[in-house]
């Protein structure tokens, strides 16, 4: 599938792929010879075909496959954890943020919904008509800014996606007890889901309404078709 014919499918979207400017608010591309290996050594060390998401922080398997030299120039030299999201959807549901850099290797085609932190207004909600569509192929590289809003990617195939995320290590652990205590303490504190992720729900996921998210956002959860 190209952008156009995405598009045509999604004509409320607005879809734009990392190499075009617009993306520039949003994250960057990088291209590193080590992302060739990735694309076959990595799609096997991830279940496909499942009936609902899955994301797992870290995988050892992973972070023993090459790409160290880019991690340790996006972070800093940080300790890092390389692990994967995978799984069949194909809705908006919420959108998170870090205050750090996040990695995404597409290992698959498919779509991710942005959004800017900029754009959460009080009390601490953000209009659904503000995201912006980023059309991924099967080997590109990005890095999103800190506060960059996403979440899931969308799939672009009936087998599902698959993608691996490269954050501080620790990120998307739960809280401690006592910082789990001082939550709701202020607008941006309501939103503090797990260690280094602020999270809006979308009504309309009420599993993560139930396990404590905050839900955030207003107006439509988007859907992306592909076919």
């Amino acid at each position: 599938m190209n952008k156009e014919d995405l598009q045509a499918l999604n004509p409320e979207l607005s879809i734009i792929t990392p190499e075009e400017r617009a993306f520039g608010v949003y994250g960057a591309q990088h291209r590193h010879p080590f992302i060739n290996m990735l694309l076959s050594e990595a799609p096997p060390l991830i279940p496909a075909h499942l009936t609902e998401n899955r994301y797992i922080p870290s995988v050892p398997e992973l972070e023993a496959l090459p790409g160290k030299e880019l991690y340790n120039l996006v972070f800093g030299d940080m300790d890092v954890q390389v692990g994967y999201v995978a799984g069949p959807n194909m809705t908006l549901n919420g959108l998170e943020y870090h205050k750090s850099p996040e990695i995404l290797i597409a290992l698959t085609d498919q779509v991710l919904l942005l959004g800017k932190w900029e754009d959460i207004d009080e009390p601490w909600m953000y209009d659904a008509d503000n995201v912006q569509a980023l059309y991924l192929k099967a080997g590109d590289c990005i890095e999103l800014y800190p506060r960059t809003l996403h979440f899931s990617p969308c799939r672009l195939s009936d087998s599902g996606f698959k993608t691996l995320i490269i954050l501080p290590r620790g990120t998307n652990t739960p809280l401690s007890e006592e910082t789990m205590a001082q939550r709701g303490l202020g607008a941006e504190d309501c939103c503090l889901f797990m260690k280094n992720k602020w999270l809006l729900a979308h009504p309309e996921r009420t599993v993560l309404i139930q396990k404590g998210a905050y839900p955030g956002i207003r107006g439509k959860n988007i859907k992306v078709l592909y076919q």
